[in-house]
């Protein structure tokens, strides 16, 4: 980008009447910063630059509540953060597609590349049942289902009753000073 010459208050007061129709009180500073984003570019890609840009909006009031005047990093940054997609937005279908589909007419000839096929009714499969595919040796699985009980008559490992094991000490959770009520 260019070097750009310093601006006079008049040229950022002329800068600012140029954005005093587009700002209504109680906007929303990111979303008029997305609608007017073009319009940002375009006078910076010209003669101006972020901070004489940041100037003018400051001028005519154009700032977020606390009232801090723009600085051109400042409006570079919101301005990128404003043009980002809103979250959900691509899970988002506008309105008119979420309706039914509707069937559309195929293109001039394409008619004439498709054979046309007879109507036939649908006939339903006949119900599966286990005598339809019977099992053989062959065919029985090889492993066994997991199961998570211990058998009866197995040792543990320890030779222990798992009720007389001790359980293992935790460190404690929060403060380990006692603190005395004030």
């Amino acid at each position: 980008m260019s070097l750009k010459r310093r601006p006079t208050d008049a040229d950022i007061d002329a800068l600012a009447e140029i954005f005093r129709p587009l700002w209504r009180q109680g906007d929303i500073m990111r979303p008029w910063l997305r609608q007017h984003h073009e319009l940002l570019r375009s006078l910076v890609h010209g003669e101006w630059s972020w901070a004489a840009v940041g100037a003018a909006l400051t001028k005519v009031g154009i700032t977020y509540r606390t009232g801090k005047p723009w600085t051109d990093k400042r409006l570079r940054s919101e301005l990128s953060r404003a043009l980002m997609p809103l979250k959900g937005y691509r899970r988002r279908t506008p309105p008119d597609l979420a309706q039914a589909p509707t069937a559309t007419a195929p293109p001039p000839g394409a008619a004439a590349l498709v054979a046309p096929t007879p109507a036939t009714p649908m006939v339903p499969a006949p119900p599966i049942s286990a005598t339809s595919f019977p099992l053989t040796t062959a065919d029985t699985p090889r492993f066994k289902p997991a199961s998570f009980r211990v058998p009866q008559g197995l040792p543990t490992t320890s030779g222990a009753a798992p009720s007389s094991i001790p359980p293992t000490p935790r460190p404690p959770i929060g403060p380990t000073e006692q603190q005395e009520p004030s």
